[in-house]
């Protein structure tokens, strides 16, 4: 009976531990933490994201902040980025802000020379000086 129970709980130990490997090899690129009984989610390999790109809705109840802050190119290390998280809690809209960032990766076409621009004029830029820049 001894010998049936240590081999059970080490059938279990066994499953658990692969468990838990298949696991961590499935996540990729996101790990979470959890703090306070709430999970939050941190992107950990942000040397493959090349700019994020601020956008706004646009309509009548866009407020002034956000419709200055579209369209703008921004490194994901930008002080920026650190201080304005969207939807940000300054923005003015009765419907709360409807703001997005998207992240675009290193292997998108043309992220390499926006990235590049990017670091050229500090770190953030609006879509006419990239398009002026880059297309020539």
């Amino acid at each position: 009976m001894t010998r049936f129970i240590v081999l059970l709980i080490t059938a279990y130990i066994i499953y658990y531990l692969f468990k838990n490997r298949l696991k961590s090899k499935t996540s990729g690129n996101v790990t979470q933490h959890h703090t306070d009984k709430k999970s939050d989610v941190v992107i950990t390999h942000l040397k493959e994201i090349a700019y994020v790109f601020y956008s706004a809705t646009k309509d009548g109840n866009t407020c002034d902040i956000c419709m200055g802050l579209d369209g703008r190119h921004l490194l994901p290390n930008h002080k920026l980025l650190q201080t304005m998280k969207t939807p940000h809690a300054g923005c003015k809209n009765p419907k709360g802000c409807r703001c997005t960032l998207v992240y675009v990766t290193r292997d998108e076409e043309g992220s390499r020379e926006i990235e590049s621009l990017l670091k050229k004029r500090g770190g953030m830029c609006d879509k006419r000086t990239i398009d002026r820049e880059i297309t020539g």
